[in-house]
């Protein structure tokens, strides 16, 4: 908006002075130009977040992995109902199952109890018969009171005591071999209390381990945490 400075007369006598007319314009309101500000930030935020998501999904590719729908139990064969299919980005220190190998896990049992919502790996299973790479699984009959048989798990961890034969020096009974194991199925006792408890032992062990058990001189040692 342009407004003409009025004309200021002359005193009397004195030559009249010709003032030129000076055009004033009214500065912008500062509220107009604090919104046009703002506009401009928040296309400058969107583009940039716009931008961050394009350069992430180009990035990073995803692939589809196993994870865990529920809670499995150690030692429990795993169901496709246990199963659920997630996409994760590639990551190199990730190792999870792909889903392409779904139909080759079920059937398997948990090497150790799973949770649910986690990956599940190559090294949580062990083979459909429970067993591990270089495993045999023994058959041990413990007499009575020679097993926490009560307490005893498909998946715990113990230890297999043999019990010194008649007759063996006081060296001999101080020497006790011990095997680890994992238990692998608890039967049922019969009514003499004895019960039949399946472990997998090294595969190096297992011919020890059966001949002693053989002889009913095995004991069942439930570890801490097993």
């Amino acid at each position: 908006m342009t407004k003409n400075r009025p004309q200021v007369p002359a005193p009397p006598g004195a030559d009249p002075v010709m003032r030129p007319d000076i055009a004033i314009t009214d500065p912008e309101p500062p509220r107009r130009r604090r919104r046009s500000f703002m506009v401009i930030g928040s296309v400058m935020v969107l583009a940039g977040a716009i931008g961050f998501a394009g350069l992430m999904n180009a990035s990073s590719e995803r692939s589809d992995v196993l994870a865990l729908a529920r809670d499995v139990p150690s030692g429990k064969k795993i169901t496709e109902q246990d199963l659920r299919v997630v996409a994760l980005p590639d990551d190199p220190g990730l190792k999870p199952v792909a889903a392409a190998e779904k139909d080759a896990v079920v059937g398997r049992r948990a090497g150790a109890a799973l949770s649910q919502g986690s990956l599940l790996t190559s090294a949580q299973l062990t083979g459909r018969g429970g067993l591990k790479a270089g495993e045999a699984l023994v058959a041990v009959e413990v007499k009575r009171g020679m097993a926490p048989v009560d307490a005893l798990r498909p998946g715990d961890a113990v230890s297999l005591v043999t019990r010194p034969q008649e007759g063996a020096t006081d060296k001999e009974q101080s020497e006790l071999p011990q095997v680890a194991g994992r238990v692998a199925k608890v039967g049922v006792p019969v009514s003499s209390g004895d019960v039949v408890v399946q472990v997998a032992v090294s595969d190096v062990e297992s011919g020890v381990v059966a001949s002693d058990a053989s002889a009913g001189r095995v004991a069942i040692v439930l570890k801490a945490g097993g």
